[in-house]
């Protein structure tokens, strides 16, 4: 019979072994970087894309993350990507998604589909549309004044409480970043393809009332059907034995980040935006 020490025991080891093997992730698959080039990431014969036509398809499968004109929203700013990483990796990326992040795969767009996507980036290879107004020398003062340190993390250094924003400059658009500056609770993003795995949110806020009466709150870091572990404002962990909650229920709509509608003026919030456009990650 499993009691709940032995059920304790059990997911303890389980935390043990999958930080161990997290460890042992390379860098660039933990940062969900896109693989390196291999005999399956180019195509067996390069494929003229029809832009329009691309067109059509980045409207129907890619806007909804990427943006109308590829800018970026959820997903990251697109212009100059296939001349950085070169039109047969998009191409890859299109059809294989990058595994260990958000971006899917579209396995039923074919190759001449995926190459006309790529055409119709190029069509923005000279544009300024996703040039970013505000000065990121000041953003990044302001990055260190308002706290956000304290919370967030960045090339190793800052808080852990937050994502680590090292590479957000390439995982958001600059519309999406000041989204969440204004309304961090919403719009949360989800982890997990609902197929082959369960889908996730992630930050968000549970509050747990326990049989005492002490009240927890704080954005979930692991469920399953016994247990539940919550990780507060300060960042301490509360691992939470649901038998023993007197309620537990979700907080949609709150987060542990502060909202900066009223406390930034527009400027500033171009500069803190210009900021983290910068942030890329360290060089490969």
């Amino acid at each position: 019979m499993i009691t709940r020490k032995s059920y304790a025991l059990a997911a303890v080891c389980f935390a043990g072994c999958l930080t161990l093997f997290l460890a042992r992730v390379p860098r660039s698959a933990a940062q969900g970087a896109p693989p390196a080039a291999g005999p399956q990431s180019r195509p067996a014969h390069a494929l003229t894309g029809d832009a329009t036509r691309g067109k059509t398809l980045f409207e129907n499968n890619c806007s909804t993350c990427h943006g109308i004109d590829a800018t970026g929203e959820d997903g990251p700013d697109l212009h100059g990507v296939p001349g950085a990483l070169g039109d047969a990796a998009v191409e890859g990326i299109i059809q294989r998604g990058i595994r260990g992040s958000a971006m899917p795969g579209f396995p039923d767009l074919k190759p001449q589909d995926a190459a006309d996507i790529v055409a119709f980036l190029h069509t923005f290879d000279t544009s300024t549309a996703g040039a970013v107004s505000g000065d990121p020398k000041a953003g990044q003062a302001l990055f260190q004044s308002s706290g956000c340190s304290g919370c967030h993390m960045i090339d190793g250094q800052g808080g852990s409480v937050g994502p680590d924003l090292s590479r957000i400059g390439d995982m958001r658009g600059p519309a999406s970043l000041k989204e969440r500056l204004l309304d961090p609770g919403a719009n949360l993003p989800q982890n997990g393809t609902g197929f082959y795995t369960a889908k996730w949110t992630e930050y968000l806020l549970f509050r747990a009332v326990q049989k005492d009466g002490q009240v927890v709150e704080g954005m979930r870091v692991g469920e399953d059907s016994f247990v539940i572990v919550l990780k507060d404002v300060t960042g301490k962990f509360h691992t939470l034995w649901k038998p023993d909650l007197k309620s537990l229920e979700q907080e949609p709509g709150k987060s542990l980040m502060p909202s900066f509608k009223n406390t930034l003026s527009s400027a500033q919030m171009d500069d803190l935006v210009a900021y983290l456009m910068t942030l890329k990650g360290a060089a490969q």
